[in-house]
C-alpha cells in the first residue's frame, strides 16, 4: 500500500527534523515567481525535466509534469542565486486564494511555513501555490531527488517524483549564469 508507506515515511521524517523555511526579504512575489505575461522559453531538458529562462525575470526555472497522476512542480532561482521557490500543482486540488501553512516533506526531512496559493490555473488545468525559501538543506534535499509530499491546508496531498531533480538544478544554475552573463 502506497499511502501506508508514504505514512510510515511522514512519521518517520517527523521523528527526524522539522525545519522552518527561511524567508528571504525580498520585494515583492512579483519580482520572483513566473507569470504568464513573462517571456519564457525552453533552455533544454534534463531527463523528465524542462529547463526554461525567463527573460522578464532574468532568472530560470525547473519544471517536471507528471501526467499520470496530474501533478506538476517548478523549481526556480532567484536573480541573484539567493533564494529559490518551489510551485506545486494538481489538476484535483481545490485550491483558494491567500496565504497558507504547508509542510513539505523530502528524503527524511518535514519543511513547514507559508505557501502563496493561487486560484487561476498554471496551465491545463494545474492549480497550487509557491512556497519561497533559502534553505540550504531544502536545496540539497531537492537535489537528492526520490519523493516531495506537499500536506497543503486541505484534505489532500500532493506526491511529486523528484527523479533527475539534481540534474535539472545544477542546468537551471547554468541558465541562470547564462542570463547573468557568467
Amino acid at each position: 500500500n502506497d499511502g501506508g508507506q508514504t505514512m510510515k515515511s511522514f512519521l518517520k521524517a517527523f521523528s527526524v527534523a522539522v525545519v522552518a523555511f527561511a524567508f528571504p526579504a525580498y520585494a515583492a512575489d512579483e519580482d520572483i515567481l513566473p507569470e504568464p505575461t513573462d517571456d519564457i522559453s525552453s533552455y533544454r531538458t534534463a531527463g523528465d525535466w524542462t529547463i526554461f529562462q525567463n527573460a522578464t525575470r532574468g532568472s530560470c526555472f525547473i519544471t517536471r509534469t507528471d501526467e499520470s497522476n496530474g501533478t506538476a512542480v517548478q523549481i526556480g532561482l532567484t536573480k541573484d542565486q539567493q533564494a529559490g521557490y518551489i510551485g506545486v500543482f494538481s489538476k484535483t486540488a481545490d485550491i483558494q486564494e491567500g496565504v497558507k501553512d504547508i509542510s513539505i516533506l523530502v528524503n527524511d526531512n518535514i519543511y513547514v511555513g507559508k505557501s502563496k496559493a493561487f486560484s487561476q490555473s498554471l496551465n491545463d488545468g494545474y492549480k497550487g501555490g509557491y512556497v519561497l525559501s533559502n534553505n540550504k538543506q531544502l536545496r540539497l534535499d531537492l537535489e537528492k531527488g526520490g519523493t516531495m509530499v506537499a500536506f497543503p491546508d486541505s484534505p489532500y496531498m500532493v506526491i511529486i517524483d523528484l527523479k533527475g531533480a539534481g540534474n535539472a538544478i545544477y542546468e537551471g544554475r547554468e541558465c541562470n549564469k547564462k542570463l547573468q552573463g557568467e
